[in-house]
């Protein structure tokens, strides 16, 4: 009886779907102390296809005054912001068939070793924008007026294509989602202002620094065109591999759990969910095309589906719920190392 009792203990724990706050919190902290020692220790992959320093990058950068302990303070900061602010937005939308505080424990395992790698500030950048974009862009998709959260997740979404223009699809499958979705010349033209808003101040501080506007547009557009110097499939580690093919499998796993449930769907989920899945596909698809493509499309790809997956677990049994979520954390913590 003990062990049964011990048995059904560890399962619940590990249950995601039905965790409760401080449970999913305690995944965030635990990940969180790993992340610090890995930064600490210099653990994660150097090896990666990183996209040059965006101005904001540069900026961010000499803030942290070369010091690698502020660089690593500002990266797990960030981290923690971005994993709550994500899990909080789907939380109060209601994007899946119940409520769950599963994101919580999905993203802050599945972001780890996206994050701990030899350009761990720059991902930890591009998660926290992405994070934001998601967050309002989930709000804008009911039927009230919503121009601040139109603007605010096209901003957001399009300052990723400023610190790496390979990332230049998200802000483009995220307007088109929300033009379709929202059918409103006025706010059609909130959308297309927040997402040139970002690459104007790019030009104008570039301009301020005696470059031309068409010049910093040339520079931008060599940048998304031009094939980086190390490729990002041809230095993939094998383990990390492994990990973005399982959260493949699962993803596609709950697509079809969240299609089979489309008759209880409110229109929220429905925008959300086809705006995830265009850009999940168009951000797989770019990082395996695209020339000039970075690890941060990778990084991209692992933080919409933390945000989709949770559908898997709501819909999985207990003991397969256990059972992925063991084989997802096991092979982000390898990934990571």
């Amino acid at each position: 009886m003990g062990t049964i009792a011990l048995l059904r203990l560890d399962t619940m724990i590990l249950d995601i779907a039905r965790h409760k706050f401080y449970e999913g919190i305690i995944t965030l902290l635990i990940t969180t102390i790993v992340m610090i020692i890995l930064l600490a220790t210099s653990a994660g992959d150097s090896g990666i296809a990183s996209a040059p320093d965006s101005p904001l990058m540069s900026l961010i950068s000499s803030a942290t005054f070369g010091s690698g302990f502020v660089e690593g303070l500002i990266t797990v900061i960030l981290y923690i912001v971005s994993t709550l602010t994500l899990s909080r937005s789907t939380l109060r939308t209601h994007i899946y068939t119940a409520d769950t505080m599963a994101p919580i424990a999905l993203c802050s395992v599945m972001l780890l070793p996206m994050i701990t790698t030899g350009d761990a500030l720059h991902q930890a950048v591009v998660v926290l924008l992405l994070a934001h974009a998601m967050a309002n862009m989930f709000y804008c998709f009911s039927h009230r007026k919503c121009f601040h959260r139109l603007f605010a997740a096209m901003v957001a979404a399009s300052t990723l294509a400023v610190v790496d223009a390979s990332l230049t699809i998200v802000p483009v499958t995220m307007a088109l989602a929300l033009i379709a979705a929202r059918k409103k010349l006025r706010e059609a033209v909130a959308v297309v202002v927040g997402m040139l808003l970002p690459l104007f101040a790019y030009c104008y501080i570039a301009w301020l620094q005696d470059v031309s506007f068409s010049e910093s547009l040339l520079l931008w557009w060599r940048s998304l065109v031009a094939p980086l110097s190390l490729n990002i499939l041809d230095n993939l580690k094998l383990t990390r591999l492994i990990f973005i093919a399982f959260i493949v499998f699962l993803q596609a796993t709950s697509v079809i759990l969240h299609l089979s449930h489309r008759e209880i769907h409110s229109s929220v989920m429905r925008g959300s969910w086809r705006t995830m899945q265009l850009m999940f596909v168009a951000s797989l698809c770019c990082a395996l095309l695209l020339p000039s493509a970075s690890d941060s499309l990778l990084t991209v790809v692992v933080m919409i589906a933390s945000a989709m997956l949770s559908m898997y677990f709501i819909n999985s049994s207990a003991m397969l719920s256990v059972v992925s979520y063991v084989a997802l954390a096991s092979l982000a913590f390898a990934a990571a190392i």
